[in-house]
C-alpha cells in the first residue's frame, strides 16, 4: 500500500499544515480483483496498446484508478488493461458507494480538459515530450497550441514525413487520443524549432505568418526538396501584398508556388 498522506512537511516552513487524509491509495500486482461495471464504455484497443507501450518505456505513473467497495473500476479501465498487458501493477483508491453514475461524471468532466491542461499535468509528472513541449509553447507562444503540436512532431495533415505515411496506414490512429493518453512523443525539437523561426522570418512581409493554414502548408514544404525558404522569402520580398491567406492548403500552396516561381526561367513544381 502506498499511502499518500504520510508524505513528510517541508521542513522550512511552519506554515505548512498537513491535508486531511480522505482516500488511501493501494498498490497491487494481482489485477484480477477488479471488475468492469456493467454499463461503462467498450475499451479502445488501439489505445489500450499505446498506453501499455508508455508503461513498458516510463514504468507505471502514481495515477491510480478508481474503484468502488465492489472493485468495479469507475475510472481508468484503459490504464487497467494496459497494466494487465504490460505485466504491471496499478495504483487504486476505493470510493464507497460510486456507481455507473460518476463513471458518467468523471468521463463528462475529462472531455472539459483542454489540450494546456493535458500538457500542464503531464510535464508536472515529469514525462519529457510534454515538458519539452511547454517550454517550446513557452518560446513560440505567438503560435497556436495546435500548430506548436504540429512543428514538434515535424508533421501536418497532407505533409510527406514519415510519420504522416504511419499516420495514414493507421487507420484507427486519433491523435487527440495519444496526446491526452500521455503517450505522444513528439519528434525533433530542434528542427522545429528552425521551423518556427523560419516561418517567423515572414513576420515583416505577411501579418499573417502564424496562421494555421500558413503555418500548416509551410511544414510541408519544408520536406519539399524543391522548395528554399531564402527564396521563398526573396520573392516575397519583392512582392509583399501578393500573399495573402487562402481557404485550404491545396490553394495556399498553389498561391506560394506562383509567388516563388515569380520572374523565374525555370518553375518549380511545389505542389507535388
Amino acid at each position: 500500500m502506498f499511502n499518500l498522506a504520510e508524505a513528510p512537511m517541508a521542513n522550512n516552513s511552519n506554515h505548512v499544515q498537513q491535508g486531511k487524509e480522505v482516500n488511501k491509495v493501494y498498490k497491487t500486482y494481482n489485477l484480477s480483483i477488479f471488475k468492469q461495471i456493467e454499463g461503462n464504455r467498450i475499451p479502445n484497443l488501439q489505445h489500450i496498446r499505446r498506453l501499455a507501450e508508455s508503461i513498458r518505456v516510463n514504468g507505471m505513473m502514481c495515477n491510480p484508478i478508481l474503484v468502488n467497495e465492489k472493485m468495479e473500476v469507475i475510472d481508468g479501465q484503459h490504464r487497467l488493461l494496459a497494466a494487465k498487458e504490460a505485466n504491471s501493477f496499478i495504483y487504486y483508491i476505493i470510493m464507497t458507494g460510486y456507481s455507473l453514475n460518476e463513471v458518467h461524471t468523471l468521463n463528462l468532466n475529462q472531455k472539459n480538459w483542454t489540450k494546456k491542461d493535458f500538457m500542464e499535468g503531464y510535464a508536472n509528472m515529469g514525462i519529457e515530450s510534454y515538458i519539452k513541449l511547454r517550454d517550446f509553447v513557452s518560446k513560440n507562444n505567438d503560435y497556436s497550441f495546435s500548430d506548436c503540436i504540429a512543428l514538434c512532431s515535424n508533421t501536418s495533415a497532407g505533409g510527406n514525413s514519415s510519420f504522416t505515411q504511419a499516420m495514414r496506414q493507421d487507420k484507427k490512429y486519433n491523435q487527440n487520443e495519444i496526446f491526452e493518453s500521455g503517450t505522444w512523443k513528439g519528434k525533433d525539437f530542434y528542427k522545429a524549432q528552425d521551423w518556427a523561426n523560419k516561418i517567423r522570418m515572414l513576420k515583416p512581409y505577411f501579418a499573417d505568418y502564424n496562421n494555421s493554414v500558413f503555418v500548416g502548408t509551410l511544414i510541408t514544404l519544408f520536406y519539399n526538396q524543391n522548395y528554399d525558404h531564402k527564396e521563398f522569402l526573396h520573392k516575397i520580398s519583392i512582392q509583399p501584398t501578393k500573399l495573402v491567406i487562402c481557404a485550404n492548403r491545396d490553394q495556399m500552396k498553389t498561391l506560394i508556388e506562383d509567388i516563388y516561381n515569380y520572374r523565374s526561367r525555370n518553375k518549380i513544381n511545389l505542389r507535388f
